[in-house]
């Protein structure tokens, strides 16, 4: 079913994205049409290398940390190091370790979801040099336990973009990935407060059959363009929420006495905004009444073995932002 379902997209899709000289240039991205869940389907897909192409692209440094979190996924949480396995009670301190730190904060929906739908700025200028074994998930999107298709921004050496990740494949791993370059800038992003940004729909199309589908917005074209579909009825029995979050895998760098990420990341920002889910057929914003942010409390930059970050929500729980 899933097989069928990206073949008879696949068939219709319309790959060439949007000529340079009709499209608008990364710093002056068209807005053409406010993106709601309601907003039209293209029927065309984003260009992207997929199948194995998109796990050969993604590399297996950037699957395994996802894939290390998976049992965690259907437990409904994903597993993160704990604070103190880097970092000491002196929070202007960071305590070297070995192997690589797991650590993630943002929004997580305690409701079961059939959707959702968020804005997600990117870092086109993040360039991390060969050798630098670290990986950035920022953001990373789950409607809940049900879905087959996790979006996340990802950074690392291998290059920046926007994947697709099919849970409901027998080996899971990544189905689509749409790098961030000057035609994925001037096609799906959009000015967010002085950021580039892509607007991702993550909708279950099918109850029966339990089909998922990853949108991104056409900001030149005003409608939806699939990133990947999938479908796997054993998914409807897990129930829990799903995430919204910044996550990262570190290993420590002697040089800087912090994480090998921090000097190339230095001086961004990262949000997941206007997050959104659907229950039933109402699509509600995220709150403190349907959602938790973890960790509660205050968050320490050096728990991410990081000088620098900071850790705000703009709106609980809709909202949230990583500034390095």
């Amino acid at each position: 079913m899933r097989l069928l379902a990206v073949a008879l997209l696949a068939g219709s899709a319309l790959l060439a994205p949007t000529s340079p000289s009709s499209a608008a240039t990364p710093d002056e991205p068209v807005k053409v049409t406010a993106p709601t869940p309601d907003s039209p389907v293209s029927g065309r897909l984003v260009p992207a290398v997929r199948g194995e192409a998109a796990r050969a692209a993604a590399g297996s440094q950037v699957s395994a940390g996802v894939l290390k979190r998976g049992e965690s996924l259907r437990a409904g949480r994903p597993e993160a190091a704990k604070p103190s396995d880097a970092t000491t009670s002196d929070t202007t301190t960071i305590t070297p370790w070995s192997g690589s730190l797991h650590v993630v904060w943002g929004a997580f929906p305690t409701v079961s979801s059939i959707g959702a739908q968020a804005t997600h700025t990117v870092n086109p200028g993040i360039s991390i040099p060969s050798g630098n074994p670290d990986v950035v998930y920022a953001p990373t999107l789950v409607p809940s336990g049900k879905t087959c298709i996790e979006v996340t921004t990802f950074y690392w050496q291998g290059g920046n973009g926007v994947g697709a990740w099919d849970w409901c494949a027998a080996s899971p791993g990544f189905a689509a990935v749409a790098w961030i370059d000057s035609g994925f800038l001037s096609t799906y992003t959009t000015s967010f407060q002085g950021l580039p940004a892509y607007e991702v729909l993550d909708v279950q199309t099918n109850a029966v059959t339990n089909s998922w589908t990853a949108y991104l917005y056409n900001y030149t074209t005003s409608s939806w363009d699939a990133l990947f579909t999938s479908a796997d009825t054993a998914k409807l029995s897990e129930t829990h929420g799903g995430w919204s979050m910044f996550e990262v895998y570190t290993e420590y760098n002697p040089s800087t006495g912090e994480g090998h990420y921090c000097t190339e990341t230095y001086g961004t920002q990262y949000h997941a905004a206007n997050l959104k889910i659907k229950l039933g057929s109402t699509w509600t914003p995220l709150t403190t009444s349907n959602s938790n942010v973890t960790p509660p409390g205050s968050v320490n930059s050096t728990d991410f073995g990081c000088y620098g970050l900071s850790f705000t929500l703009q709106t609980a729980n809709s909202h949230w932002q990583v500034t390095h």
